[in-house]
């Protein structure tokens, strides 16, 4: 068998609350495809997973990012009242007020200036130079798929044009990447856009426009479908009518990978994997799907990682999905992922807690 059944979680009977640990051990699939590696994510989960491709060019091959912005965006970002003096506004304020506009865009009255792709590209070179990350030359053949919905005022469209300057600047360029700016279809919010949201939920279904819990907006059109299809475009094959028929949703212990005494980090003790029959014996690829702010497995349940849209297109194209979880700490109460530094100044290097946890998982998976 692929997977022991012990310490499963049911695809359908997720435990209510979600467990808070598990002794499952994420298993390494000999079947992995160790050149197929992706990720993608939305809000924080977005602006984590472009940090995360960056970083590690050499393992992953491309990503899908909804409503995030670049690299280090909240490390340059120019404090408004000192306009004669080269003083960068501090971390919180920059990712609040200019990365996304969390609590508006104005600082004290002031307002910041948004990111710039020639700063995120010489904090990107610096690193690279310094061996905090892999090398640039990486990233020229990656597949990337950017999206910002219409309606989203969360995340400025300037920001994620940013985004796509960045990667055009770092040897990504069309028809490898593509920019959706939400020109046809429904206008989406701040959320993840599902052609059809299909499952149970304690929350009402939410419209393409509207932005709250589970931030999974039902539109007519899926961003699941559109990143996965564009990051493996070769035969891709219409979803599943059934994903929990077709595979196997796993709780796994996820605190072996990281130090669980040191609250800073903010991660889960239990994350997620989503494994298609057909990976048992025959070769898949995997997708790491970061969540967004609020919207881990204490937030939502499970609308993210089963109602989101991954796991149908998953089970019909040999795509194993991990879910990393966060939790809640005292310097990140809306269980986002760390792309301002709350974790410690080194958060979008190879040396970032959160980025050590991801890459160890991943290795895990592909040994």
């Amino acid at each position: 068998m692929l997977l022991s059944i012990e310490g499963h979680a049911n695809y359908d009977n997720l435990p209510d609350p979600p467990p808070q640990s598990t002794n499952q051990k994420l298993p390494a699939l000999p079947h992995l495809n160790q050149a197929a590696v992706t990720v993608s994510g939305l809000s924080s989960g977005g602006f984590f997973a472009h940090q995360f491709h960056v970083a590690f060019s050499s393992l992953v091959k491309g990503a899908g990012i909804l409503a995030a912005g670049p690299y280090g965006c909240v490390e340059a970002i120019p404090n408004p009242w000192l306009p004669f003096w080269s003083v960068s506004l501090d971390r919180v304020s920059a990712a609040v007020v200019a990365c996304t506009h969390y609590y508006g865009d104005l600082y004290y009255g002031l307002r910041p200036s948004p990111p710039n792709a020639e700063d995120s590209l010489r904090l990107i070179q610096a690193a690279a130079n310094q061996g905090l990350i892999d090398n640039t030359s990486n990233l020229a053949d990656s597949r990337v798929w950017l999206f910002h919905g219409k309606s989203d005022a969360l995340v400025p469209l300037q920001v994620m044009e940013t985004l796509g300057r960045l990667y055009d600047r770092l040897g990504v360029h069309e028809p490898n990447l593509q920019f959706d700016r939400n020109q046809t279809g429904s206008a989406a919010n701040h959320g993840m856009p599902v052609s059809r949201f299909a499952g149970d939920s304690k929350f009402p279904i939410r419209d393409c426009g509207q932005h709250e819990p589970p931030f999974v907006i039902q539109c007519d059109y899926e961003a699941a479908l559109m990143l996965l299809r564009h990051l493996y475009p070769e035969d891709f094959k219409p979803a599943s009518d059934d994903p929990h028929r077709d595979g196997t949703l796993v709780a796994f212990d996820q605190s072996e990978f990281f130090d669980s005494t040191d609250e800073s980090t903010s991660l889960h003790s239990v994350g997620y994997l989503y494994v298609p029959a057909s990976c048992a014996a025959e070769q898949c690829r995997l997708h790491v799907a970061f969540h967004g702010c609020n919207q881990n497995v204490d937030s939502v349940y499970d609308d993210f990682i089963r109602d989101a849209g991954y796991n149908r297109w998953a089970a019909s194209n040999n795509i194993v999905v991990l879910y990393p979880q966060i939790k809640a700490s005292a310097a990140n109460p809306n269980r986002c992922w760390d792309f301002w530094g709350y974790s410690g100044s080194s958060y979008y290097t190879h040396n970032g807690p959160q980025m050590q946890a991801v890459r160890a998982m991943i290795d895990r998976l592909i040994d």
